[in-house]
């Protein structure tokens, strides 16, 4: 009898290396980003004749797409660990619960990792999360690897503090004019920016952004840069004095949302009327921005989307040889609510 003992003809054995993405992508002539789209279905669209050439790439190659095998053939269990400074921040929250999501969608259970911007916390859980061989671990924050650390990183929101780990960002510094603009067009030229203790990271973008929309009107940015602690009680402490000084600033770009609900909440205390005699602008887009009396105009950033990927450059970087380091750059984009003047 001709063929095979599994009932395929001879001649179509199929290779003893599983098929990869890099391989679904070759024979499609297409990136592995584009092939993620079809498996996933998004976050970014296809044309109908890129998908079926996927499809028919998929099922020439019998890919099947198995992070479970793979982590556990490599002697990697069905965990992926998540280290934030803190889930009571909203924006980190949020951002938690699409890993989580994403990484149970794939087959994959998520270690959440608590380290209140204390870096010894980090090293901490990076160490215990290690030893439990996950796939990989998502770091919100700029820790770089202990010494002899293999386990797989990738850096979300935060750039890689090393050459070897890739990393998928938000564009911070064109969210941040794009929101100093808006404010700008509004015929503010009086723009606080309220900014947290970190100057590093995310912050480094947001506060740039501010500054370079600032200058580029003209205006300057000499005593408007304030910074405040991350807990919310203690920042708008800090907040307040800015705005009972009589000569206190006509708008207040916050470079994150929790900041800018500090402000709302300041200036409300102080007898202040948002937007009518501050207006204020936020930084991330969190469920919270849109609810209540007065929805906050902020900069959206595609959190589901980050976990996607963030998911896709960990399996294509570490599991599927492809062997580049990818910085993966994302774009918000612009929230409108009422606090601005609109």
């Amino acid at each position: 009898m001709a063929g095979s003992r599994g009932g395929k003809p001879d001649g179509a054995a199929r290779p003893a290396r599983r098929p990869t993405l890099l391989d679904v992508g070759r024979l499609a002539g297409t990136s592995t980003a584009v092939v993620s789209y079809v498996l996933n279905g998004g976050p970014r669209p296809v044309s109908d004749k890129t998908r079926v050439k996927v499809e028919e790439a998929i099922q020439m190659l019998g890919y099947r797409r198995n992070p479970l095998a793979g982590a556990l053939s490599g002697g990697r269990s069905n965990l992926v660990g998540l280290l934030v400074p803190d889930t009571a921040n909203a924006f980190f929250g949020e951002l938690s619960r699409h890993i989580e999501a994403e990484g149970r969608r794939r087959g994959l259970l998520t270690l959440l990792g608590n380290i209140g911007y204390r870096t010894s916390l980090g090293d901490e859980y990076s160490e215990a999360f290690s030893e439990l061989r996950p796939r990989g671990i998502f770091v919100t924050t700029g820790e770089e690897p202990r010494q002899g650390d293999e386990t797989p990183r990738v850096y979300v929101q935060w750039a890689a503090p090393d050459t070897t780990s890739p990393s998928v960002l938000f564009n911070d510094f064109e969210g941040a004019r794009l929101a100093v603009e808006h404010l700008l067009r509004h015929g503010y030229d009086d723009i606080h920016c309220v900014a947290g203790e970190i100057e590093a990271g995310p912050a480094v973008g947001r506060e740039g952004g501010w500054r370079r929309a600032m200058e580029d009107a003209g205006l300057p940015t000499a005593g408007g840069l304030v910074r405040v602690p991350f807990d919310r009680v203690e920042a708008e402490r800090a907040v307040r004095p800015v705005l009972e000084n009589p000569n206190r600033p006509r708008a207040i770009y916050a470079t994150t949302d929790e900041q800018a609900f500090v402000t709302i909440r300041a200036a409300a205390n102080l007898g202040l009327r948002v937007p009518d005699d501050l207006a204020v602008v936020g930084f991330d887009g969190v469920r919270e921005a849109r609810l209540g009396s007065l929805p906050l105009t902020t900069i959206s950033l595609p959190l589901q989307q980050l976990a996607v990927r963030a998911f896709d450059v960990l399996e294509e970087t570490y599991y599927e040889g492809e062997g580049s380091v990818p910085s993966v750059v994302l774009d918000g984009e612009i929230s409108i609510g009422v606090t601005c003047g609109c």
